[in-house]
């Protein structure tokens, strides 16, 4: 029973290897491919950056046409454009203590907003203002911040200005809403680019309206308003804190630490901006490092780790000669059409402010093609999908980014009006499919027979 198990698989191998041979094929050499809807495939991977395929060639009498895949960042960097920076530093008492690098946190400070400001003003499109805050006589007003210089250009103005902030730690408290409501008044109506820098050593333990000394309540609520209102206002903030301990604060019972996330929330999530909680070791790199990379080239605008899956249906994998006519300047790709899943992909380290890279390929009609396909609307790609570290979804995972519009052809038959109206038979591809089929037809028959008689003999 077994051996007539095997046998009768064996037939029917046959017959599928027969089916398969017999599929209904013909010469593409009498076919015409036209080009049916030359959809432009668009997709926006972030509101800066687009992805575009489409037909950029053909030449329809070679039966190939050319597709072409583009990757654009259109992002700008901040400082390519007018831009006018206030940086706002902290005057206030404890900005003069001794810090372990020896100086004070004031020195450590200000220095490093000299390294920052002189490399701002390297580029042409940049202005800066200087402004101070702590409390003054009159506690709670406007007074509590002092501007050291307007806008400006000149690289001398800037340092002397930083310059007498450094020299000036003798304030007393701390009202951050006096320092950016006056740096938020420098700002020119002309100019769209607008950012604070603010540099502070505490929380505020005074607003303005109010002198009475506050770590929580009505000091973190206008202060942390008062942010808001610049960020509504179109003023892009930056601020660092250093200095700040774990201790408890007496008046509240919480430490300095979650007082100060009151009123800026975390690094992981500001109230506005971008926050930077630091030691006061950070200060140098933080300010003259980090702060300077995120004015000036922001990740935010750079996109990373792109994989871009290029599917194609089987239609044109089994009928269609695939072939790279242009390759990416970035990243890689796929040396051919993986056939188990049928696609490309082009991975892209990283794309860059202004970063455009393409690739190419070529689709040509193959010597033999199945019947099947003709005069039939066939899709060039099945999809395109795309995911990147800067896209993710509700889990922080790559979100795929897709699209299934796709260029369409079609191939048809040109009737060869030259063939004579009682074709004579001819040898070829016709006579030797039907001779195979009934050598195997044969082969089957006799496997059959003889499998029958032997299972008759053992009864």
């Amino acid at each position: 029973m077994k051996k007539f198990k095997r046998i009768a698989c064996v037939i029917l191998l046959i017959l599928l290897l027969c089916s398969s041979v017999l599929a209904a094929t013909t010469s593409s050499e009498k076919a015409k491919l036209e080009i049916v809807e030359n959809n432009i495939c668009t997709i926006n991977i972030t509101d800066k950056a687009v992805f575009e395929k489409k037909i950029i060639d053909y030449d329809l009498d070679k039966k190939e046409l050319t597709i072409g895949l583009k990757v654009t960042n259109n992002a700008v960097r901040p400082l390519d454009k007018p831009s006018e920076i206030v940086l706002v530093i902290d005057n206030s008492l404890s900005m003069g203590e001794t810090i372990a690098t020896g100086g004070s946190r004031m020195e450590a400070v200000t220095d490093s907003a000299k390294l920052l400001a002189t490399e701002l003003l390297k580029l042409d499109t940049v202005k800066l203002s200087v402004v101070s805050f702590s409390t003054g006589a009159n506690e709670g007003t406007i007074t509590d911040a002092k501007l050291r210089t307007g806008l400006t250009n000149s690289k001398d103005t800037v340092m002397t200005a930083i310059t007498e902030v450094a020299n000036d730690a003798s304030g007393k408290r701390t009202d951050i809403e006096a320092g950016i409501t006056l740096a938020s008044q420098q700002f020119t109506g002309t100019c769209d680019n607008k950012f604070i820098i603010l540099l502070t050593d505490g929380v505020p333990n005074i607003s303005l309206g109010s002198n009475k000394i506050l770590y929580s309540g009505v000091t973190a609520t206008n202060t942390k308003n008062a942010l808001k209102k610049l960020e509504n206002d179109g003023i892009q903030i930056l601020s660092m804190m250093t200095g700040v301990t774990t201790n408890v604060e007496s008046q509240t019972g919480k430490t300095y630490k979650e007082l100060a996330e009151e009123v800026f929330g975390t690094p992981e999530k500001p109230t506005v901006g971008k926050f930077y909680y630091i030691t006061d070791s950070e200060i140098e790199e933080t300010v003259s490092k980090t702060i300077l990379t995120q004015l000036i080239a922001p990740e935010d605008g750079i996109l990373t780790d792109i994989d871009i899956y290029d599917y194609f249906p089987q239609e044109i994998v089994n009928n269609f000669d695939f072939e790279y006519v242009t390759l990416p300047t970035l990243g890689t790709v796929s040396e051919d059409i993986d056939l188990q899943n049928n696609m490309i992909v082009w991975h892209i380290d990283s794309l860059s402010y202004g970063e455009s890279d393409t690739l190419s390929y070529k689709l040509t009609l193959k010597d033999t093609i199945d019947e099947s396909i003709v005069d039939v609307v066939l899709d060039t790609n099945e999809k395109v999908d795309i995911t990147t570290e800067k896209v993710l979804d509700e889990n922080g995972q790559k979100k795929i980014i897709t699209s299934d519009v796709t260029p369409k052809v079609k191939v048809t038959l040109v009737e060869d009006t030259t063939k004579a109206p009682d074709p004579i038979p001819q040898t070829g591809t016709t006579i030797t499919l039907t001779v195979i089929f009934g050598i195997a037809l044969i082969a089957c028959i006799i496997i059959g027979t003889k499998l029958y008689i032997n299972h008759k003999n053992m009864k």
